[in-house]
């Protein structure tokens, strides 16, 4: 015998299709608009802008509170690894050296409040005697829109790549 359907189930079927038809779009088609521009506004051009500065308090702006930084060696919050590089901008300010920092892009994933990009930075110190060192890093973000601002919320440093590597990277 068969259990006769409630007036409500071909209902719930169109909600389990449109929501399984929802789930499989890419974003794009979900009327999300990539928000690209924007965390290069807001983000990246922000950080070279505060390495350029020796900014550490604008830079700390840029994370959210509870970010995380990964790299080969291990984890830490993003309040430690700042400290950190606080004191190498101080060390660096104090000694004249200068520092700059590129970002070009491999994957950028983006919708109206989450984001993931995958490329490599090129930061760049140049001492007082006009030498200068680069550390070409590719690395994966995720990022969070928050009150109208975009944050880092964890950025993960891979292991160091060479000259060519950024080079063959489409700026």
């Amino acid at each position: 015998m068969r259990a006769s359907l409630s007036p409500s189930a071909p209902f719930l079927r169109l909600v389990a299709a449109a929501t399984l038809v929802t789930w499989g779009a890419p974003l794009s088609a979900q009327g999300n608009e990539p928000s690209t521009g924007a965390i290069d506004a807001q983000v990246w051009t922000a950080v070279s802008t505060t390495v350029v500065k020796h900014d550490i308090a604008g830079m700390t702006a840029l994370y959210h509170p509870d970010a995380v930084l990964v790299t080969p060696k291990g984890t830490v919050p993003i309040a430690q690894a700042l400290a950190g590089w606080g004191r190498s901008m101080e060390v660096m300010k104090g000694n004249g050296s200068h520092a700059s920092v590129a970002f070009r892009f491999a994957l950028r994933q983006d919708g109206v409040a989450t984001a993931f990009e995958s490329g490599m930075f090129n930061y760049a110190v140049t001492d007082s005697a006009g030498a200068t060192t680069r550390y070409i890093i590719p690395f994966e973000a995720l990022l969070v829109r928050k009150d109208s601002r975009w944050l880092i919320l964890m950025e993960h440093q891979l292991a160091a790549a060479d000259e060519a590597a950024w080079n063959a990277m489409t700026p």
